[in-house]
C-alpha cells in the first residue's frame, strides 16, 4: 500500500509538469476466471482452484520530450492470495529511448528497466492467455534493468537488438545486489526475407548466485552459468499466422558436484486463424502445442506436454480497427512423463487441466 501511495504521489507531482508536451496515458486490465483440476494417483480429478482475479493490470505513461527522445513508465498491478493485502505492485518498465545518436537510421539506444529481446518474449501479445515459452519455463525474464541497442534493418528486412542487463529480471532487483558482479549479455535478430516469412534467433548468457566463492573461501554449490538459445519461425499468409519456437538452456555449476550440470529444451507450435473477414464478428481460433524437456535436471526432473485450445472475441474497435476489449476462452491440458512408481511420478507433478475465461480491456489517450 505504501508503494501504491508513493506512485500516486509522484503521479500528482509529475503529470502536470509532463503535460507541457505530448504525453500518452494507457492501461490494460485482465479480469480472469480460472478453474484448475489435477488427476490424483487414484485416478480421480480434484478441483484445486476456482476463482476470479485481476490477474494483471498495467498503467503507463509515455512522454515524448523531443523528436528523438521519449520515455516510458509502466507499473504492473495484480491481485493474489499470496499477499496479505490481496494486491501487489511492481515496476514493469522505466526507460528512455534515444534515436539519432548515430548516422544509422532506425537505431535506438534504450536505457533503464526495459524489454528483454529474447525469443518471442519481447513481442508476445497474449493472443493466448498463457505466457511466452521462455517466460512460462523460466528461461528468460520479460523485462530487466540494462542498456540495449535495437533497431530495424533497411527495406523492412528485419530487426536486431544487443543488450547488457543485470540478469535478475524486473521482479528481483536487489536480491543479489551485494554479489551482482556478473552481467547478462544478449543478442537477437529477426529477419524477414520475403513478406509473410520471419525467422531469427537469440543468444543470452546469464548466471545465478553471483559469487563463485563463499565468505569462507569454499565453492558456492549454487553458483551456475547459463547459456540460453532460441530460434523462431513465423509464417503469416491470409487469415493464418503460424509461430514455431525452439528454446535451449545449458546450465554449468561451479562446484565439486559436476553431475548437477544439465540441459533443458522446449518447442512450441502455435497456429492462429483470424475469421474477421469471413464472419460478422472479429473472432480468432488458436491452438498451441508445447513440449518441455528438463529430464537432465536432477532437482526438477520432468517431461511436460501441454496442449491449449482457445478462442478470442474482439469487440469495441476504435477508428484504427484496434479492439478495446477482448474476451478470451482457453482450455489447457498438461501431462507429465510417468515414472516407475507413484512416489516419483514426474518429480511430484500431476497431470492437470485448466480452463480460463478472461476479459481483457485497454485504453490509451494522448494529451498534447
Amino acid at each position: 500500500m505504501r508503494k501504491l501511495l508513493l506512485v500516486l504521489f509522484l503521479g500528482v507531482i509529475l503529470v502536470p509538469t509532463m503535460l507541457s508536451a505530448e504525453l500518452k496515458i494507457s492501461g490494460e486490465m485482465w479480469n480472469r476466471w480460472t478453474m484448475d483440476s489435477s488427476q490424483g494417483f487414484d485416478g480421480n480429478d480434484v478441483t484445486t482452484r476456482n476463482s476470479f482475479s485481476l490477474e494483471r493490470g498495467y498503467f503507463g505513461m509515455e512522454k515524448k520530450f523531443t523528436e528523438t527522445t521519449k520515455g516510458r513508465f509502466t507499473v504492473d498491478m495484480f491481485s493474489t492470495d499470496a499477499l496479505k493485502d490481496g494486491a501487489g505492485l511492481k515496476l514493469k518498465y522505466a526507460y528512455v529511448d534515444f534515436t539519432g545518436l548515430t548516422p544509422v537510421n532506425d537505431l535506438v539506444v534504450t536505457a533503464g528497466l526495459q524489454k528483454v529481446y529474447f525469443g518471442t518474449i519481447y513481442d508476445w501479445n497474449y493472443t493466448l492467455i498463457g505466457k511466452a515459452p521462455s517466460d512460462e519455463y523460466k528461461i528468460a525474464n520479460s523485462a530487466d534493468y540494462g542498456l540495449s541497442v535495437n533497431g530495424y534493418f533497411p527495406n523492412g528486412f528485419g530487426e536486431y537488438a544487443v543488450g547488457v542487463y543485470n540478469g535478475e529480471g524486473y521482479k528481483n532487483w536487489g536480491s543479489n545486489l551485494k554479489d551482482n558482479t556478473d552481467m547478462s549479455y544478449l543478442a537477437n535478430v529477426r529477419l524477414t526475407p520475403i513478406p509473410g516469412v520471419s525467422l531469427g534467433g537469440s543468444f543470452m548468457t546469464n548466471s545465478v548466485e553471483r559469487e563463485k566463492k563463499l565468505a569462507d573461501g569454499t565453492v558456492n554449490s549454487s553458483y551456475n552459468e547459463q547459456t540460453l538459445l532460441d530460434g523462431v519461425l513465423r509464417l503469416a499468409y491470409g487469415p493464418v499466422d503460424l509461430w514455431a519456437e525452439y528454446l535451449s538452456k545449458d546450465v554449468k555449476y561451479h562446484s565439486d558436484f559436476s553431475s548437477k550440470d544439465y540441459s533443458a529444451n522446449a518447442i512450441m507450435v502455435m497456429p492462429i486463424v483470424s475469421l474477421a473477414e469471413y464472419l460478422p464478428v472479429d473472432v480468432q481460433v488458436i491452438g498451441r502445442y508445447d513440449k518441455w524437456d528438463e529430464t537432465d535436471n536432477t532437482a526438477n526432473k520432468n517431461l511436460l506436454t501441454a496442449i491449449t485450445a482457445g478462442v478470442n472475441y474482439n469487440f469495441l474497435h476504435d477508428d484504427s480497427a484496434v479492439p478495446a476489449m477482448q474476451l478470451q476462452l482457453n482450455y489447457t491440458t498438461k501431462s507429465y512423463d510417468e515414472a516407475k512408481s507413484a512416489a516419483s511420478y514426474a518429480n511430484g507433478k500431476k497431470d492437470s487441466d485448466q480452463v480460463m475465461l478472461q476479459l481483457k480491456w485497454r485504453f490509451a489517450n494522448t494529451v498534447k
